[in-house]
């Protein structure tokens, strides 16, 4: 099985000085990521419509083999509108034309719960994007049925597995896939902060215990293929976690495949006078 390991988004300030060197701009943040991560899923397309332009641009600011995950815009996947779905998929077929596009996220928000109505709109979703390697991921525990990953995997749908802290009403903590690849999403596990400002919901840093659970957790002879992207991103939490859980795999030795980023990680700048 192939491990991919990496961040949601990569564009944020707090990270300088920290994960990006002092004084790093915004331009040239996706270049020095992609030399530490060999994907990342972007978050800024569920507030815009990604342009193909920008996703082109953003293709070539990376190494060959490179991986993009992309959220589906809030239009699409909150509101239930099809009003952006051609324009979006134009995107991201930009990065599917450089070969760097690893699929799509539908990230529905809590308030929607398991309906007919919504279980239309997912299926009309998937006829429209499908093909493009979908995962849906469920906020509302009433999406968890007893056949939901035979319905996904029937709708060619991944089902994404989630971690969040032990809420009633959250579809629930756990390892669960539909197809050929698993696709985790690590948020965390302060349920004191999950209903305030995302700022504090995502201020969070996983232990070594709590990462060992989703890779002992892995199958043997499962699915090709397991995502892990961390969505703690307050105070470069992510970054840490994301590097942590790496050599967590690698210290099991060549029972799994860790995929390396695609490009080697820039030097570390020395002081003159070392």
């Amino acid at each position: 099985m192939d491990i991919w390991i990496g961040t949601s988004g990569y564009s944020y300030t707090s990270w300088v000085g920290d994960f990006y060197p002092a004084g790093t701009k915004s331009n040239k943040m996706l270049p020095y990521y992609s030399r530490h991560f060999p994907l990342v899923e972007l978050n800024f397309s569920f507030y815009r419509v990604p342009t193909p332009d920008t996703l082109r641009k953003m293709a070539e600011q990376t190494p060959p083999g490179f991986q993009f995950l992309v959220k589906l815009p809030q239009t699409i996947s909150h509101e239930e509108s099809p009003r952006d779905i051609p324009a979006f998929r134009a995107a991201v077929e930009e990065l599917r034309r450089h070969d760097k596009l690893k699929g799509l996220l539908h990230q529905m928000p809590q308030s929607i719960h398991h309906t007919k109505h919504s279980e239309a709109w997912l299926r009309k979703v998937a006829r429209e994007l499908g093909d493009l390697h979908l995962a849906v991921e469920f906020r509302h525990r009433s999406w968890l049925q007893p056949h939901l990953t035979d319905w996904l995997a029937d709708l060619g749908l991944d089902l994404v597995s989630v971690d969040v802290p032990d809420i009633p009403a959250l579809f629930p903590r756990g390892l669960m896939w539909s197809g050929s690849r698993i696709y985790v999403r690590l948020h965390s596990r302060n349920r004191a902060a999950w209903y305030t400002q995302d700022a504090s919901r995502y201020d969070y840093h996983y232990s070594d215990a709590q990462l060992a659970e989703w890779r002992d957790a892995l199958p043997h002879g499962g699915p090709d293929e397991a995502l892990f992207l961390f969505n703690n991103c307050q105070r470069s939490h992510a970054v840490a976690n994301a590097r942590r859980l790496r050599t967590l795999f690698e210290q099991r030795g060549p029972e799994w495949n860790v995929v390396a980023p695609f490009a080697e990680a820039p030097p570390v700048q020395r002081s003159l006078f070392e």
